[in-house]
Order: structure tokens, then sequence, then C-alpha cells
């Protein structure tokens, strides 16, 4: 089973080639939009790409340190990294090359090469805080492969003339004789693996969770009592935003069934904050690692991948997500489902909507909450998946399809097989 992974690239802007990079950037939006867009399909194992311009308007609040204008590169894909990068720089090298040329310190014309481009890239990486896959182990080829035979599978049971007696095991055997007749789905007898819950990592966790609970207790009173009570109010409303800067961010929403988030935030100037912004990432890396492994995120069925970043010297953080649906339900199922992490998380930075103990408040105050993530929202200039017709509960959903077939099956659990289509 492949392993997906994060790379985020993080680049200095050269002042005087800002809007040329903008320029290039908008010319392959328009071309993803339109469908004519042909570079990207060339990295088989990148899942999803974006290019994003952070510059000091891009913070809502002021930001701890100085910063200057950057480029972030973010992409989640399949096995090594080594190899990702080789496919970057050799498969997208007219992006990379024109891109980056915009950039501090990316090689002249004459001196490109494979090597040099994958030094470049590497020079200025940075690490993920946590990490998420809604379909872990799941490659690029997979993924559309299995759509594939859901699809072939889901043609033929319509065009198929079934009468009332036949049972759903008669038809599960008679889907696997057509599968079986294609050579082109030879790849569908071996068995997919799936990654299970890590019980004995989970207990492992769970028992140094118990022992630390009276630490853990004082760590929260103390936030509470000293923090949390001297927090200001936070008062904006999604009526009183920027118009313009909404309407920026909703050009490039909305285009396919999957959309993108990228969120830009200040950590609050004191060490227990960026102490306990590390203690929630070490929680969230061990529940998306350990627990969240079957398309649910904190009991929310529509991500694909998210990840937080923790960069200028750990004082801003970056946060991004590929999701199904639109905006607003995605953070209407975030509130819903799971508002208790959302308030762990972002109570430590700046002006988020005031909570007590990180549990009540914060993301659990709607209106107030989403005025908080749609200002501290940044445009994305670029967004890439070669799967954007797909859910999340799609992709789970065509695994079992492909599983489910090699089975022997019963009459219930054949019936449980059909609705899967």
């Amino acid at each position: 089973m492949i392993k997906q992974h994060p790379l985020i690239i993080l680049s200095p802007v050269k002042k005087d080639k800002l809007e040329i990079l903008d320029n290039r950037l908008t010319v392959i939006r328009e071309n993803l939009q339109r469908g004519t867009e042909t570079e990207f399909k060339k990295v088989s194992t990148l899942h999803y790409g974006r290019w994003v311009i952070l510059s000091r308007d891009s913070f809502r609040d002021e930001p701890a340190v100085p910063v200057s204008t950057r480029l972030i590169f973010s992409t989640n894909f399949d096995g090594d990294k080594e190899e990702h990068l080789t496919q970057l720089a050799t498969q997208l090298t007219k992006y990379i090359d024109d891109i980056y040329e915009c950039c501090e310190d990316y090689p002249e014309f004459a001196a490109r090469t494979i090597e040099n481009r994958k030094n470049y890239l590497k020079k200025y990486s940075i690490k993920t805080s946590a990490f998420f896959n809604g379909a872990p182990g799941r490659s690029v080829p997979q993924i559309n492969q299995e759509a594939s035979l859901r699809d072939h599978i889901w043609n033929y049971i319509n065009t198929s003339k079934w009468n009332g007696e036949t049972t759903a095991t008669e038809i599960h055997r008679a889907i696997r004789n057509e599968v079986d007749s294609k050579p082109e789905f030879e790849w569908s007898k071996q068995k997919a693996a799936v990654q299970g819950i890590k019980w004995l990592n989970l207990i492992a966790y769970g028992l140094l969770l118990i022992a630390a609970i009276p630490l853990i207790i004082i760590f929260v009173l103390y936030l509470f009592l000293f923090h949390e009570l001297w927090n200001k109010k936070q008062t904006l409303t999604l009526s009183e935003l920027d118009d313009k800067k909404v309407n920026k961010l909703k050009e490039v929403e909305d285009l396919f069934p999957q959309n993108q988030f990228t969120q830009v935030a200040v950590l609050k100037p004191n060490f227990i904050r960026r102490l306990n912004f590390r203690i929630w990432m070490l929680r969230t890396s061990v529940l998306a690692n350990n627990v969240f492994v079957y398309g649910r995120l904190l009991n929310i069925p529509t991500i694909h991948f998210a990840r937080w970043v923790l960069f200028d010297n750990n004082r801003h953080v970056l946060f991004f997500s590929n999701f199904d649906g639109n905006w607003q339900q995605y953070l209407g199922d975030f509130i819903d489902q799971s508002g208790w992490g959302l308030t762990g998380i972002f109570s430590n930075t700046v002006n988020f909507p005031k909570t007590r103990f990180m549990v009540t408040g914060g993301a659990y105050d709607e209106e107030h909450f989403l005025a908080w993530s749609r200002s501290t929202q940044v445009p994305t200039q670029v967004w890439y998946c070669p799967y954007p017709h797909l859910s999340i509960k799609n992709i789970n959903n065509n695994t079992k399809i492909r599983n489910e077939l090699r089975m022997d099956l019963n009459e219930e659990q054949a019936r449980i097989f059909l609705k899967r289509f």
C-alpha cells in the first residue's frame, strides 16, 4: 500500500516580477478551468497541487514578524519525495521554469538542470505540522482505475436485462464474469490494501493521555484563567467583510464538485499559546494517522487532504484543505461535527472568536467564526486535482466495490454490494 505525503515550498518573489508571476499563474488557472491544461497530468504522483501568492496583504491581522511577498507551492503526492521532486523537475519543467524565474535564487536559463531545479525546490521546502488523508493508500492511478471499474459495472447493470427472479448473488457473479472478460480490468483481481485503525498505537497514546490527565487539567485551567479570560471578543461578522476580497475568493470556488481552502493566521504572541498549538498538532497527527483512516476527519466525510503548517519562526500558521461541496457547507460540517477540534487548534491564533476552556465559544459562535474564516482566507491562484469529479465517499466506495467484487457474498452481502452503485 503506497503512502501519501505533503510537500510545501515557500519561495521569496522578486519585487519587479510579481505582476508577471500573477499573470502566468492566471493563465494556468484559466486553462484548468477550460479543461485545456495538460502539463499537470504528466506528474503521475500528484493528487493535488496549488500555487498561492502570500504577501503582507494576505494577513488580516498584523504579522508577528516582518513578511515579504512569497510564493507557496503545495502538493499532496504518492510515494517517495525524491521521486516526486524528480517528476516535478522533469515533467512540469515549463511551469517550474516560468514561475520560479520570478522568484529569488532560481537558476538562470542557461544553467538550469533537473538536479538544480530539484535542489531549488528542496532549499525552500518547509515542514508540515499535521497532515490528514481521507483515502490513505490510494494512489492516483488506483483512484482513476477504480472509478473506471465502477462506471463500467454501473453501465453493465443498467444495460443488462434482469428478470424479477434474479437474485443479488447471481447478479454479483454475472458482474464478476463481465469484468473478468475485459483484459483492461485484470488489475482488479488483486485485492486493494486498506489501512485500518492502528489499535496498538492508539492504546499506547491513550495510556500516555490518561497518565497526563492531572497536567492537562492544570494546563487548561491556566489557559482559561490567564489567557482566555483576557482575550478580546471578536465582533466581525460576514456582513462587515470587505466585499472586494470576498468576491475575489469566490472567483476560484465552486468551479468543480471539489473545492479548495487556503488560510493564514497569526499565532498569539506568547510561549504558552505556541506550545498549546503544537500539542494540538500532535493530537491531530496521532488521530489522523491512527484513527481517522476511513474518509472522515472528526466525523466530517468531505475532506480529501488537509494540513497545518507553521512558518516564520513558528509565529504564523497556514491551513490547506481539499474538500467536497461549497465553502458554507464545508465549514458548517466543521461546526456541527468537530467545533471543539477547530476551537482547540485555532483559539491559539489572533482574533479567533472568544473561547472558554478551549471547548465552548470559538467555532460554535457561528456568525463570528464564519467571518473569521473568510477574513483569514487567502485567494488560491492555481489549484489542480486529477479527479475533481470524485468525492471522498466515491473514492472509498470504489475501493469497496473492487474488493467485494472478488468475494463470495451471501444474498444480504450481495444486496449491500449492489447498493454501492
